[in-house]
């Protein structure tokens, strides 16, 4: 069964990143050197998580907002660092002595694998870093169907059967072009199935999930 939900996802994928939220809740009214023990024995514990998951190769970081980072993107070291992250509670233990759940522990990032991030419903692929992935952008379609922009179609496509948002069948993408000029981006996206190629890279395309491109 398919989880979209980033918070599914994230708890699917390494649910023992969350063992240390028991830890804390189990404790009460520690003394200051308990607590501060506890605290550094979960920042231990989630540093060496995050080390396992970077050294893997394998390893996305999916933001609150649906946008994925690599590992090393500038954007999300406040999460990736924990020692910077865990920091200001180690200097104010009041924050976290009573345990309820919200700002006090910082968020860990949401670790995913890139089998895990193609899984999701949408997604946007950072900018910055640029990962690698299917879709610079994929957006939630009907049930079945992926929907793309034409401007975030890449060499994985190639092979795959599109349609327009409306349904009209455009077939195989065969050809992809992008020329920067004086006068702004010539883009072209060509099909075997229309004569003329898709010029403007916000049309929405849709293609069956099912059918969607081989992961590499």
């Amino acid at each position: 069964m398919t989880t979209d939900s980033a918070a599914e996802r994230v708890q699917a994928a390494a649910p023992e990143r969350y063992e240390h939220e028991d830890d804390l809740h189990g404790q009460r009214h520690p003394s200051d050197a308990e607590l501060r023990r506890q605290l550094a024995d979960t920042l231990r514990k989630e540093t060496a998580l995050v080390e396992k998951w970077v050294s893997s190769g394998d390893c996305f970081i999916l933001s609150d907002a649906g946008k994925v980072h690599l590992p090393s993107c500038s954007d999300i070291q406040a999460l990736m660092d924990r020692e910077a992250a865990w920091a200001p509670y180690l200097d104010d233990l009041e924050r976290v002595r009573d345990w309820h759940g919200t700002d006090n522990a910082p968020p860990m990032p949401a670790l995913l694998t890139r089998a895990d991030v193609e899984d999701l419903a949408s997604y946007a692929a950072c900018p910055g870093c640029a990962p690698v992935l299917d879709h610079t952008e994929k957006r939630a379609a009907a049930r079945g169907w992926t929907a793309v922009q034409a401007g975030g179609l890449n060499f994985r496509h190639f092979g795959t059967v599109f349609s327009l948002a409306d349904g009209t069948e455009l077939g195989t993408l065969t050809r992809i072009s992008r020329v920067e000029t004086a006068d702004g981006l010539d883009f072209a996206a060509e099909f075997d199935g229309i004569v003329d190629p898709v010029a403007d890279p916000l049309t929405e395309l849709v293609y069956r999930s099912e059918a969607a491109p081989e992961q590499y």
